[in-house]
């Protein structure tokens, strides 16, 4: 036996399920959620990052440029394996020519001057406060 419904007994239109819209509407949740924990970690590492900044401008000792360096490199990781932070950027130079500021590399650049600036004889720690502001600047243009 056959049951044919008539228009009218149907089921309403706002109970129809529509798989389309919420697929969407769950895939921009999620997406949302997802940036949001990442941004939170980001912002959670480089609060650790500056308060051992911090800490090594204050002390100078060789453990707290290790921890520093190796908080970092994970932070440098982090932010490239999510494709969040290598960015490469044209500046006007002289002759037409430019120039390709890449920060990673800049960042890199910093921790040695700093490495060396440790453990040179001639400890000077405004140099590396300095340089420790300098990497979390190039940090935050990374992360912004």
């Amino acid at each position: 036996m056959r049951v044919d419904l008539l228009p009218e007994y149907g089921l309403p239109k706002d109970i129809l399920p529509r798989a389309d819209r919420g697929h969407r509407s769950f895939n921009k949740h999620f997406e949302v959620a997802v940036d949001v924990h990442l941004r939170q970690q980001i912002d959670q590492e480089l609060e650790t990052i500056h308060e051992i900044g911090r800490r090594l401008s204050q002390s100078m000792s060789l453990a707290d440029l290790k921890d520093y360096r190796q908080r970092i490199a994970k932070f440098l990781k982090m932010c490239i394996s999510r494709g969040l932070c290598f960015k490469e950027e044209n500046f006007p130079a002289r002759y037409g020519r430019s120039k390709i500021l890449s920060i990673v590399k800049t960042v890199n650049q910093k921790l040695l001057a700093l490495a060396e600036v440790m453990l040179s004889e001639n400890r000077d720690p405004l140099k590396a406060m300095a340089l420790v502001d300098e990497i979390r600047g190039l940090l935050l243009d990374l992360y912004v």
